[in-house]
């Protein structure tokens, strides 16, 4: 019988006693542990670049939100740009990439909701 008080433990351990990581927790994804920057930013311009231009046709309602709109938007991107650039590690920097992924999608949504509150609510003063 083996004293399990004595046995290695964590990193210790044999390879082959090593627990699986689970493939389906979210920390466990390809996209997080590894892999370029590029797999975030192509998809978050594209998010912006649909987020502008349905910001620009939104002019035509109103000015002040559809331009506060353009404006996160082109700064959530460069945020993610900057992000993209500052980490060698990679699960890190992919962490810090989905979450400001995550911050430009519902931003860019907030402000859409907000053009349609107040051209459906109509603004006070109208």
């Amino acid at each position: 019988m083996v004293d399990k008080r004595t046995e290695a433990h964590g990193p210790g351990q044999l390879p082959d006693r090593q627990p699986r990581p689970d493939p389906t927790d979210l920390t466990n994804q390809e996209s997080f542990r590894q892999g370029s920057s590029s797999r975030w930013l192509v998809p978050a311009g594209v998010l912006a670049a649909v987020a502008i231009v349905l910001y620009a046709l939104a002019f035509q309602l109103q000015v002040v939100l559809p331009a506060i709109g353009i404006v996160f938007t082109v700064v959530a991107w460069a945020m993610m740009l900057v992000a993209s650039r500052s980490s060698g590690d990679a699960p890190v920097r992919n962490r810090r990439l989905a979450v400001a992924m995550g911050i430009l999608a519902v931003g860019a949504l907030a402000i859409f909701i907000g053009i349609y509150l107040v051209e459906t609510l109509g603004a006070p003063g109208r």
